[in-house]
């Protein structure tokens, strides 16, 4: 098969064997393929160089960023403000979020690893200091609908 394509190339023109567009190949910037948003900061704080290889990705495509993080949705959560030294939060269905128990008898807020729910007793909680609230049984209530 390679001798029949040596043998072929010595009957075509030179010029179909050449690139057509000169000896060597030239850049084209890749600014201008890139979609929108390529510049735009992602929520793990990825920002590339004009020059980086991985901007390859976004070549005649969009970029999506999505704006809302989720550490400042989990932020705008009220606290859960309980009577008890400890509670347990859970999820509205099968999200992958096990019942976690939580001790909360510090005067600090208790924090679920799972959802990010924030807890704290009622005789440590100042709105001041700790923001907007629920209570459990409202919290509780929101976990059945």
């Amino acid at each position: 098969m390679a001798a029949l394509g040596r043998t072929l190339v010595r009957f075509l023109p030179k010029q179909a064997i050449t690139r057509p567009y000169g000896s060597s190949l030239t850049s084209v910037g890749s600014k201008d393929f890139e979609g929108k948003n390529v510049d735009t900061v992602t929520h793990t704080g990825e920002k590339m160089e004009p020059g980086d290889w991985r901007r390859g990705r976004f070549v005649d495509k969009v970029k999506l960023v999505n704006t809302r993080f989720a550490i400042d949705l989990i932020a705008e959560d009220p606290v859960v403000v309980c009577e008890a030294s400890n509670v347990w939060s859970s999820s509205k269905g099968a999200l992958g979020h096990p019942k976690v128990y939580i001790n909360i008898d510090k005067p600090e807020v208790g924090v679920c690893g799972y959802s990010g729910r924030k807890f704290i007793q009622k005789k440590y909680y100042n709105e001041a200091q700790h923001g907007p609230s629920i209570t459990y049984e409202e919290y509780l209530e929101d976990m059945k609908t």
